[in-house]
């Protein structure tokens, strides 16, 4: 029996994003981006002449590739822009040939709505996560009041986009009225760009400026950005000028996203920043036996603990260890057992790794017992002094990162501060000098090398474990 139009529209999206990659998809393809097929013609409907050029000079063969693939033959490739008549061919010429069926127009407001799958009912809440969903949920109660704006930072695979879909869903059933835009940061550095070359700057800001609710994930994309930074930060200033929410995601504090300028920066720590961690075990275990359950999946509680012990970096990892162990006991039509279990997931078990720069930093405030942001500051205080050296001297050590890196990242330092501290360090090792620094209970002196090994032995502790 023939696969159904509507289904081969949906496989050959799905190849598409397997051939570029879920983020350039999701970026490109993603929010209103529509697929027609029509005999031997594959039709796409973008929001805008910028994306529909894009598409037309990157992923014209992998349209074609995905759709060969669905249907048995090459297609004739056409972007719409809108509900223009007239489309791009795969060469990217305007053709005039026979229009699509008349479509139903949408209004503008539900061009700016993408279908979104989060949803903050099924986020798995734990002690890792458990303000950040529940800050988000009171941005849902009540918009623009309770918590005005709101930023979410952690590493990836933790469930940040999933909170900020949430939202958006959220804020669309119980506040139908309101205007709501979602978007990552790079489709709002791509839109912006379009609306400067185009000369439709104006148009750009009426969409921006006037929502009640502005939902951006991944803004550390805006780093290094000079000119689509400066117009965020008008962006922000006028919603939060109207009385309006903000609500980010970044995959580090805000205040550690390299060359932000300092009023922007202010802006954001001025939110509600919170910060998501690795889930621990229980909330690990509980992501399994939910996922478990959406597949049909009769999951071993045995497995499910085994599972949740060893994959511990993050949920995205998590759920791919769980996909793999149900496909592999599917292909090879065993039951899901311990020893099945083990030789399936054997790629996703947590294996030592090279400490990242942000953890080397947060270890050495930590055995100092000062904050991060501390680091990240001007402060002269010793101890603070003492914990950045450290740090710098560790990153240094520990990553590939250049002396002007590190001063980047520990607040804009100059790459002289970075080259003294770690000079400074190196020396009181040589000469087995120690460090002295006040504590809670009183001033503490160290060893340089028997400090640098206690920092060092903070690392290796595991993360998410039981």
């Amino acid at each position: 029996m023939e696969q159904p139009v509507a289904e081969k529209v949906c496989t050959i999206r799905e190849k598409v994003a397997d051939l570029i990659g879920a983020n350039r998809y999701r970026t490109w393809f993603g929010g209103s981006t529509e697929f027609q097929l029509e005999g031997q013609r594959l039709g796409v409907t973008v929001a805008n002449q910028f994306v529909g050029n894009w598409i037309s000079a990157n992923y014209m063969s992998h349209l074609v590739q995905a759709t060969r693939e669905v249907v048995g033959f090459d297609p004739r490739v056409e972007i719409h822009v809108g509900d223009c008549g007239k489309a791009r061919d795969a060469a990217g010429h305007a053709s005039e040939s026979a229009p699509s069926p008349p479509r139903e127009r949408k209004p503008a407001s539900a061009r700016q709505r993408p279908t979104l799958r989060g949803e903050l009912d099924a986020f798995v809440v734990g002690p890792s996560n458990l303000l950040a969903h529940s800050v988000a949920a009171a941005v849902v109660r009540s918009p623009g009041t309770e918590y005005k704006h709101m930023v979410i930072h952690g590493g990836c695979g933790l469930g940040k986009t999933h909170l900020l879909q949430g939202i958006c869903n959220g804020v669309r059933r119980a506040h139908p009225a309101l205007r709501w835009s979602y978007l990552s940061g790079e489709e709002f550095t791509n839109e912006f760009i379009y609306a400067v070359k185009s000369g439709r700057i104006d148009l750009f800001r009426a969409r921006f400026r006037t929502v009640d609710v502005l939902v951006i994930d991944d803004i550390h994309f805006l780093a290094n950005k000079k000119a689509t930074q400066e117009e965020f930060l008008h962006t922000f200033n006028a919603i939060d000028a109207s009385g309006k929410t903000v609500v980010l995601s970044c995959d580090c504090h805000p205040r550690q996203i390299a060359t932000l300028p300092d009023p922007l920066v202010d802006r954001l720590i001025a939110a509600m920043v919170v910060h998501i961690d690795p889930p621990d075990f229980a909330t690990r275990r509980e992501i399994l036996k939910r996922r478990a359950v959406a597949m049909g999946c009769d999951l071993p509680e045995d497995v499910r603990d085994y599972v949740a012990r060893h994959v511990t970096r993050n949920v995205r990892e998590l759920e791919g260890a769980l996909y793999k162990l149900v496909a592999y006991a599917s292909l090879t039509k065993e039951p899901i057992g311990l020893e099945l279990t083990r030789h399936a997931i054997e790629d996703y078990v947590a294996k030592p790794r090279a400490p990242e720069a942000a953890d080397l930093a947060r270890a050495a405030a930590a055995h100092f017992g000062v904050s991060c942001e501390a680091l990240h500051s001007n402060s002269r205080d010793r101890t603070v002094t003492h914990a950045r050296g450290f740090a710098m001297y560790l990153i240094r050590q520990h990553t590939r990162m250049s002396f002007p890196e590190i001063g980047r990242m520990l607040g804009n330092k100059q790459h002289s501060t970075v080259l003294m501290a770690t000079r400074r360090i190196q020396d009181l090792l040589d000469r087995d000098g120690a460090v002295a620094w006040k504590t809670s209970s009183g001033v503490r002196e160290v060893p340089a090398r028997t400090l640098l090994e206690e920092i060092e032995q903070r690392l290796m502790r595991p993360v998410g474990s039981v």
